[in-house]
């Protein structure tokens, strides 16, 4: 976000400022907001308004005080997007999107603590256990200390590395026989993602070691999901994952796909970053979420990571965050030297086939010869055997050197129709088998199309969504198949709208609030009410409202 986020780096600082950036300011017209200077353009004083606002708004976010963050947020809406008067230009236009996303990210701060951060405090809970009561003695803390000292690596981390009691004792719980094989596997296992991850990482400015979060959270393990619902090699709860562009609709979870979650983990960490200016801060937020960590330095003045895990202001599981990194960044870069045999397993390689019409993932096996198992492992994000209907074509995921066989064999299968959804609204008293039991679907497919644990509560009036049962249609005669290397772009028709529900506009709501509520975008209700530039509602308005 060029626009907003080089407006300022964003400080500590702000903590104390901001919180009273609400009662001690006066409410300025957008015009006071920003002193004009000579000769700007309408867009330019408009812009240089909203900012001015914008600014105000997260300084009072990152305080906590979020009556006036949202004050302030409406009003550098209205600046730039007023309910009267001609549709903006295409700059302000811009502009107004650009800050919508970040006006979302600082709003995410004042959700209930199970939807900051990513996993919400939950990483592998053998790992998780063993971190928070090593299984370690004196002796094990001194061979895991002798260990670094005589360590010689290869390559030379591209984080700050740490080494005191915390990490050691993080080191020797590795080293323990209840741990030693389980980071071992994730040690193999990180050979499949961590090329894919480092050209990411790189192509976003961050440091490659950071790749070593997702051996914390996951062990890289795609399919990984805590009792929080977080999912995938970077542990994504839903609304961060929105917020960053994975979809979740019951027939995809794009948290669990290794390259768009990876790329969106990117930019989280860098948006963690701007706020902080400190990568150990930043992987303690990522964990806890930036909100509790913000207020945790707020409440207790510290400044680095250290001192603030030596307060009670932050829970264990956070304090021992860092250090698990960096025992498991030491650790990767030579493994035999703290007694692990690690031959990494090679990077995944596999070509992809657009697809414009769904078919069945059991009927590619059969025909292909190729294990169903093979094709839902390239391919995680996927919730059901069926691969969805997109305007745009769906690029699947096979294995790397079939491209030319594997177009033919599509051609020749039938057209499956993807599963549909009943909406449940639950009641009290309602539970995931009671619900599976009455639709007559398993709990498993139920739980999977609502990114639930088995064992999730639910709450009254929660929306699930129930899946039904996938239907063949016919042989394509002439498929339109548009096949292409994953490595290469290819040209795709325009999205056509998403599936949407109704929303009727009620007296007071701004596109802004309305988009907020449903968890899509602005942009997103523009494009599929076709409402353009301007953006004009007014109650009793009947909007389509994107399915997120």
């Amino acid at each position: 976000m060029r626009s907003i986020q080089g407006v300022a780096r964003l400080g500590i600082a702000v903590l104390t400022a901001g919180a009273a950036a609400c009662a001690s300011a006066p409410r300025p017209s957008s015009a006071q907001s920003a002193p004009r200077p000579a000769g700007p353009t309408a867009d330019e004083r408009a812009i240089a308004a909203a900012s001015a606002e914008f600014d105000l708004g997260r300084e009072a976010a990152l305080a906590g005080d979020f009556v006036c963050a949202r004050y302030r947020f409406s009003r550098a809406i209205d600046t730039v997007r007023p309910p009267t008067g001609p549709p903006p230009s295409d700059s302000v236009e811009s502009f107004s999107f650009e800050m919508y996303e970040g006006i979302q990210r600082y709003e995410a701060l004042a959700g209930p603590t199970e939807e900051a951060g990513t996993s919400s405090g939950e990483i592998d809970p053998e790992i998780e256990a063993q971190i928070e009561s090593p299984e370690t003695n004196p002796e094990a803390i001194a061979t895991a200390r002798e260990a670094v000292a005589s360590d010689r690596p290869a390559a030379v981390p591209d984080v700050p590395i740490v080494v005191n009691d915390s990490v050691l004792r993080v080191i020797a719980a590795f080293q323990s026989d209840a741990l030693h094989d389980k980071i071992q596997a994730g040690l193999v296992r990180s050979g499949r993602y961590l090329p894919m991850i480092h050209q990411v990482f790189a192509e976003e400015g961050l440091p490659q070691d950071l790749a070593m979060i997702a051996f914390i959270e996951s062990s890289f393990l795609p399919l990984a999901r805590s009792n929080k619902m977080a999912h995938g090699i970077w542990q994504f709860m839903p609304r961060t994952g929105r917020q960053y562009g994975l979809r979740s609709n019951g027939l995809v979870d794009e948290r669990r796909d290794f390259e768009k979650s990876t790329r969106a983990a990117a930019r989280y960490l860098a948006y963690l970053n701007e706020i902080f200016g400190d990568w150990y801060l930043a992987m303690a937020a990522y964990n806890a979420g930036e909100g509790k960590i913000l207020r945790a330095i707020n409440r207790t003045g510290a400044r680095d990571f250290w001192h603030l895990a030596s307060t009670n202001a932050i829970r264990k599981q956070t304090k021992n965050y860092v250090p698990a990194f960096l025992a498991s960044v030491l650790i990767s870069k030579n493994p035999s030297h703290y007694g692990f045999e690690v031959v990494p397993d090679p990077p995944l390689e596999f070509d992809t086939v657009r697809l414009e019409r769904s078919i069945s993932l059991e009927d590619l096996s059969k025909a292909s010869q190729f294990p169903l198992e093979d094709l839902q492992s390239l391919n995680p994000e996927l919730l059901t055997a069926v691969t969805p209907q997109q305007p745009e074509g769906y690029d699947l995921r096979i294995p790397d050197g079939t491209l030319g066989t594997l177009s033919l064999v599509v051609a020749a299968i039938p057209t499956t129709r993807p599963p549909e959804f009943k909406t449940h609204v639950a009641k009290k008293g309602d539970t995931l088998p009671k619900i599976a039991r009455r639709y007559g679907v398993t709990i498993s497919s139920l739980a999977s199309a609502n990114s639930l644990s088995t064992r999730a509560r639910l709450s009254r009036g929660q929306e699930i969504m129930v899946p039904e049962k996938a239907r063949k249609t016919a042989k394509a005669s002439t498929p339109k198949v548009a096949a292409a290397k994953s490595n290469k772009t290819t040209k795709s028709a325009p999205p056509a709208p998403a599936a949407a529900k109704s929303y009727r506009v009620k007296t007071g709501d701004t596109l802004y609030q309305i988009a907020l509520r449903h968890g899509t975008t602005v942009a997103e209700i523009l494009a599929i009410n076709g409402l353009g530039g301007s953006g004009l509602i007014k109650p009793g308005d009947k909007l389509k409202i994107p399915s997120q």
